[in-house]
Formats: C-alpha cells, sequence, structure tokens
C-alpha cells in the first residue's frame, strides 16, 4: 500500500453504490413523471363537482389564485390538487383574476375554468320589465333580483340630468324607463340601470317620433304622458293607435279623459290602491284624476312600450270617443253616447246579471 493514499473501494461495494445512485435517478424520473402526468391529467380533463346542473361562482375583486382554487374547489368547479398553482402558471394561466359572478353549466377543465375568468366573461343577470309598470314597481323588480335597495333607485329616480334636457319640466324620471330585458352584471349600481332605461328609450323612439310628436303639437312629455295612457289602457298592440285616436278626440273635444288607470296611479300616489277602484275613489282630488280634471295628467303614470308611444303620436284616424272592456282583451270602441251604453250593458252588466241568475238561492 503506497503512504497517502486511501485505501480502495473493493469493486463490489462501488458498484452496489453505482446501482443505488441510478436506482436513485430512475426513481426520481419516474416520480417526476408520474408528476407531470397527474398534472396534465388534473389540467386536461373535464371535471364537474357540483350537483345541480348549473353553478353561480363569485370572484371578489383582489382574489389571488389560491383564493380563487379554494372557492373553486368548495362549489365543486374544479378537483381539488396540491400543486394546482404552478400547474396553470406552467400552462401559462397566471394572469389577473378579474372580479364577478361566473356561471358554469358543463364540466371543463381548469384550464378553461381560468381562462373564462382572466377574460371576465362574467355571468348577466336578465331582469325583464314590462310595459306600462309604474316606477315604484320597477324598482322592485331590481331590488328582489339583488341590485340595490330601493333608496338607491328613489334617489337616481329624481336625477332628471339623465334626461339630457328632453323633458325640461320634468321632476323624475317617470315615463322614461323604457320596458325591456336588462343583461346586468352583479354590482351593478341603481343610477347606472336607470340610465341604461333611459338610454334605451332614446335608441328606440329617436328623432322620428320626436318628430312625429312635434308635428301633433305634443311636447316629449305630453306625448310620453299620453302613452302612458294608452298602455294601461289595453294589453294588445293592434288595439294602441285606436285608444290613443280616443284620447286625441275627447282632447278635441275638450272631454274629460276618464281614464281609469289614472285614478289608480292617484291612489298608489297616496299608497292607497289596494287592487280596486271604487265609485269614490273617482272623486279623489288629484290632477291625475282624469274623471274630475280635464286634459292630459300633469305627466306620465308609468312607462310604456314602443308601440303605445308611437301610438300616442301616431293615432289612428277614427271618430271614437267611447271604449269599453269586452273581458276577452279587447275593447268594443263607440262613435256615441247611445252605442256605448249599449256596449256596456252587452258586455259589462248582462253578463254579471246572467251569473247572478245561477246562482244557488
Amino acid at each position: 500500500m503506497t503512504a497517502g493514499r486511501p485505501p480502495r473501494m473493493p469493486l463490489p461495494r462501488r458498484r452496489v453504490l453505482l446501482r443505488g445512485s441510478i436506482a436513485i435517478a430512475l426513481l426520481a424520473v419516474v416520480a417526476g413523471t408520474v408528476g407531470l402526468v397527474r398534472a396534465w391529467l388534473w389540467a386536461t380533463l373535464p371535471y364537474r363537482g357540483y350537483g345541480a346542473s348549473s353553478a353561480i361562482v363569485e370572484v371578489p375583486p383582489g382574489t389571488s389564485m389560491r383564493r380563487a382554487l379554494e372557492i373553486l374547489e368548495g362549489r365543486g368547479v374544479v378537483r381539488p390538487f396540491g400543486q394546482a398553482r404552478p400547474t396553470l402558471r406552467a400552462y401559462g394561466r397566471g394572469g389577473t383574476l378579474k372580479a364577478g359572478e361566473y356561471h358554469f353549466t358543463r364540466p371543463m377543465t381548469p384550464v378553461e375554468v381560468f381562462d373564462k375568468i382572466i377574460a371576465g366573461e362574467v355571468y348577466f343577470h336578465r331582469v325583464t320589465v314590462i310595459e306600462g309598470l309604474r316606477s315604484d314597481e320597477i324598482f322592485a323588480l331590481y331590488v328582489r333580483a339583488g341590485f340595490g335597495a330601493t333608496e338607491e333607485y328613489e334617489a337616481a329616480f329624481r336625477d332628471t340630468g339623465l334626461l339630457h334636457g328632453m323633458d325640461p319640466q320634468a321632476v323624475d324620471l317617470e315615463g322614461y324607463l323604457f320596458p325591456d330585458t336588462y343583461s346586468l352584471q352583479k354590482g351593478t349600481t341603481a343610477r347606472a340601470i336607470l340610465a341604461m332605461m333611459v338610454d334605451r328609450f332614446r335608441e328606440v323612439l329617436g328623432p322620428p317620433w320626436l318628430e312625429a310628436a312635434r308635428a301633433r303639437g305634443l311636447s316629449v312629455r305630453e306625448a310620453v304622458t299620453l302613452a302612458s295612457l294608452v298602455e294601461r289602457e289595453t294589453a294588445r298592440d293592434d288595439e294602441d293607435p285606436i285608444v290613443s285616436s280616443v284620447f286625441h278626440n275627447r282632447l278635441r273635444l275638450g272631454m274629460k279623459l276618464q281614464c281609469d288607470p289614472t285614478v289608480i296611479y292617484a291612489l298608489a300616489m297616496r299608497n292607497q290602491y289596494d287592487g280596486n277602484i271604487r265609485r269614490d275613489d273617482l272623486k279623489i282630488d288629484s290632477l291625475y284624476n282624469t274623471y274630475r280634471y280635464a286634459g292630459l295628467t300633469p305627466g306620465p303614470i308609468g312607462n310604456p312600450g314602443a308601440s303605445a308611444l308611437r301610438a300616442a303620436v301616431a293615432p289612428a284616424s277614427t271618430d271614437y270617443i267611447y271604449f269599453v272592456s269586452m273581458n276577452t282583451g279587447r275593447h268594443r270602441f263607440s262613435r256615441t253616447l247611445q252605442e256605448h251604453n249599449r256596449a256596456v250593458w252587452e258586455f259589462q252588466k248582462k253578463p254579471f246579471l246572467r251569473s247572478s241568475d245561477r246562482r244557488p238561492s
């Protein structure tokens, strides 16, 4: 043995260590491969762990990827996986997450889920406002749908600046909240919603309607007011121009409009409307009571749709001055009081007499 040199390791022992190193390396490769396969499977296999047909998940502002994964895993949108964050980054999904609500309706891969959130493909709630509703009824729809509080709508309702000078006499937005189906992202404010409705009014009616109103000698406010009466008197678009002609004829002749919905509005303004009109209600002292005061009401009694708005400035050419419900969704129109009284008997009084005759004694 040479002095100063370490003893040579026996050959068999060297071979054992070499084989051990190779085995460890192979195990590392296998483990790494298994990890890569697991990550690939997690990232690319569609998954749906929620029981319902769909899930709406909210991602709050400033949500980190870690927190988003916790939310999504908790709602069954993505499968739990310990290496989720590095896997998503490896797939290039490390971008900023957009806050909002997201609607999931089918099995999706985590890559697809995060593509949706990074792109900000948020869920929009659809709220349908039907023609003729008063503004307070519209506010109730939005509040029930989860968009703000009544007080927020009442404050925004008085912001006539949203009309941009269209109706200088307006004290609120009654009549200009256009009935339609609106798609709203969660968090949309009351003012933004009402502004959207007023903008829709402008979009649908536009300059031709304004010109038609001027040609009739009507201000925008008068035209919208007249349309709101037409809207509440009939649910049939084909009757709108005829009902409008009755009101135009009565106004021309100086007759009171005697429109029941105006009485309802007057009562509702005082929180006195319970769903019925009684004979004494026709005497209520309000400028909105067209049984008591001649001419149009001071302003709209609801928010009319396109058909009624157009009918207000383009009425049918008739000499009708009366109409009565036929209890079929349609009306009988009359030129004289005698004709009208016969129609009232035929469609309003006689049917009820017959039904009372059939009642057991």
